[in-house]
């Protein structure tokens, strides 16, 4: 009869996580969407060596989650976010003051930082040679704590492929996918 009684437990625990997980799946109210990130940025450039990374100051992007979720279906906020993820950025040129271009920038990595959260590497470049555009690789990071509040921060670190000085005005694009539950 323990037996019995302890089968049935685990059968009713199973079916009723199942149940959960079908609902949040099959009826979800709100599908994953996107939220876009651009900002154009000057980044100062002196590279007196191509071994070490140069970091940028912390680019602000305020992105208000909950603001977004409500756009979306005002019976959701920031307490239904269940998965954020970087899932596109790339780096376009937009101009320099000593006429450069992206290709001296030789290895790049970005992160993502919060006030309350450590900063996190979320995606990486390396070996650019393209003058106009560096594509990243995306790590796949689960980012939900830094967006719980709307003060986030992206940083640059960049690696030069010769010593040059310069500031290179570049426009950064990013989107995050975003999923809400029940």
């Amino acid at each position: 009869m323990k037996k019995l009684s302890l089968l049935t437990g685990i059968l009713v625990l199973f079916f009723t996580t199942s149940c959960r997980d079908i609902v949040n799946s099959v009826l979800d109210v709100l599908p994953p969407f996107d939220v876009p990130f651009g900002a154009t940025v000057d980044v100062p450039f002196a590279a007196v060596n191509t071994a070490t990374y140069t970091r940028t100051p912390e680019i602000p992007m305020n992105i208000d989650l909950n603001a977004k979720i409500k756009e979306n279906n005002p019976n959701f906020s920031i307490n239904n976010l269940k998965s954020v993820k970087l899932n596109t950025l790339s780096l376009d040129y937009v101009s320099s003051q000593g006429g450069n271009k992206l290709d001296v920038i030789k290895n790049a990595r970005i992160y993502v930082k919060s006030h309350n959260q450590a900063e996190r590497l979320i995606a990486t470049a390396y070996n650019n040679t393209n003058p106009n555009t560096i594509s990243f690789t995306l790590e796949d990071a689960e980012i939900l704590e830094y967006f719980r509040t709307s003060q986030n921060y992206l940083i640059i670190e960049i690696q030069a492929s010769r010593i040059t000085a310069d500031q290179i005005k570049m426009k950064m694009n990013a989107g995050f996918k975003i999923k809400v539950q029940l």
